[in-house]
């Protein structure tokens, strides 16, 4: 992306230069480290409660999605905000504004009601907030995130993190084909927890494996995720908006669910090992979800926090509108 116009360019939020050892030091050691490093002069204060986590890990160059959540140390996740985003890349020592853009607040996640064995009815929430700049456009190199930040209270603020941009991806980028993964299905064991930690597990996404939606060249989602074991605390709402999808568009395609890591293990030794097909899948992260359209080949594919309403787009567009 060619740089803009100087003069062309907002005048407000203007960040000073820092330096390149600044922005890794800061990377190094979490968002929280780059509370102190905007300006007050002439800007909203800066927060310094305020955590900006990025809900994945890894961006690549060209159109990217930009999920992330905003964390108070004192009250937890801060919702409902209105938050404009400043992206900044640091070249050298120099910063050189790239672009603007609002981030919107989404949900990923659903509600639904567990009933249990003596016949109460419990309500489950497996929803949280995020926020996300979904046109967002970068290149390879390190960037900075300026928010300012409009909360429910009336009060500004502002907050900031850095990220690194890069090439490298393990996983299968788009239009890459799937692995043709062979994997445990419901007809294969005796009871659904052993083939998932989701509490309860929703029988629709464990109907099929991959192998077996390539070789029909049929559309299908997988979702790697880990209710049980998350250790990003995004798999419980992710899965639970897949298992919500599944409900409405599984007259069109198949919904596969698999455990990333292996659950014998895991249960036996308290350890977390990545399982046969999540390697095939070579992931180092989790969750991931992936649609896949009729040629096998990845259409779309989202890592950490993601909700319906980017899901469902991706979805149809290899699949159709749901039919009811």
């Amino acid at each position: 992306m060619d740089s803009p116009d100087p003069a062309r360019q907002p005048q407000a939020h203007r960040a000073p230069s820092i330096s390149r050892r600044t922005l890794l030091g800061a990377l190094a050691v979490g968002a929280p480290a780059l509370a102190g490093l905007l300006p007050a002069c002439g800007e909203p204060p800066v927060n310094p409660r305020i955590s900006v986590l990025l809900a994945l890990n890894e961006i690549l160059p060209g159109p990217h999605r930009f999920p992330f959540v905003l964390v108070d140390g004192e009250s937890g996740a801060v919702s409902g905000a209105r938050i404009q985003v400043r992206f900044v890349r640091l070249i050298g020592e120099r910063d050189e504004f790239r672009f603007e853009a609002p981030a919107q607040e989404y949900i990923a996640g659903a509600s639904y009601n567990h009933i249990h064995e003596d016949g109460k009815v419990h309500v489950h929430d497996l929803s949280r907030s995020y926020y996300l700049v979904s046109d967002a456009e970068f290149e390879e190199g390190l960037w900075r995130a300026d928010l300012e930040v409009q909360p429910t209270d009336g009060s500004d603020y502002a907050a900031s993190t850095a990220f690194q941009v890069g090439h490298r991806t393990t996983t299968p980028r788009i239009g890459d084909p799937a692995p043709a993964s062979a994997h445990p299905t419901v007809h294969d064991v005796a009871a659904l927890d052993l083939l998932s930690t989701s509490d309860p597990p929703l029988p629709a996404l464990y109907q099929h494996s991959i192998g077996e939606a390539l070789s029909r060249a049929e559309p299908f989602v997988v979702a790697f995720s880990t209710p049980g074991y998350c250790t990003s605390a995004m798999c419980g709402p992710v899965t639970a908006v897949v298992g919500s999808l599944a409900q409405r568009f599984g007259d069109r395609l198949r919904f596969i669910h698999l455990e990333p890591f292996d659950l014998n293990v895991a249960r036996a030794e308290g350890r977390l090992v990545w399982a046969d097909v999540a390697r095939e899948w070579n992931l180092e992260t989790e969750p991931w979800v992936f649609v896949i359209d009729t040629t096998g080949r990845v259409a779309a594919r989202f890592e950490g926090l993601v909700g319906a309403a980017e899901l469902e787009p991706a979805i149809a567009a290899v699949a159709g509108p749901p039919l009811r």
